[in-house]
């Protein structure tokens, strides 16, 4: 029998055994993550009405699903739950673009190349986006 610290040390051994297997070091992780933060706030737009698409696929779903009864029966929070998992979803395409441009650049430039250019892009983006929101903002607060 295996106590507790036993068990974690297995399941940590397990995890840093599969993570080897795969070629996921911390460097690769930190990497494609840049990456795909870099285009999840280049294409935010797209991110939102993605979300908005999904959101209301679900709700859809949920509806052809289940009975008139159920439906009213079910708690308050219930679209904010499928707005969760939309936003959750909505993650995905960028996780696997990112990957992908990730390792394209890490073959042909070089690891850290590929990390720097994905920071670099990332701030970039991250300051886009606040400039374009701030603007946004600004120009709702003015009165014609």
């Amino acid at each position: 029998m295996y106590s507790g610290y036993q068990s974690v040390f297995l399941l940590q051994s397990v995890i840093d055994f599969f993570l080897d297997r795969l070629g996921l070091t911390p460097a690769v992780c930190a990497g494609f993550s840049l990456w795909a933060l870099a285009l999840y706030l280049v294409f935010i737009r797209f991110n939102q009405r993605l979300v908005d698409l999904l959101c209301s696929w679900l709700n859809d779903a949920d509806r052809s699903l289940f009975s008139e009864q159920t439906l009213n029966r079910r708690p308050k929070g219930w679209e904010e739950r499928n707005q969760l998992f939309a936003s959750i979803l909505s993650v995905l395409p960028s996780l696997g673009l990112g990957l992908g441009l990730f390792l394209v650049l890490n073959t042909t430039l070089g690891s850290s190349w590929a990390i720097a250019s994905g920071l670099l892009i990332a701030i970039g983006a991250g300051v886009y986006q606040l400039g374009r929101q701030d603007a946004e903002n600004s120009r709702r607060d003015r009165r014609p």
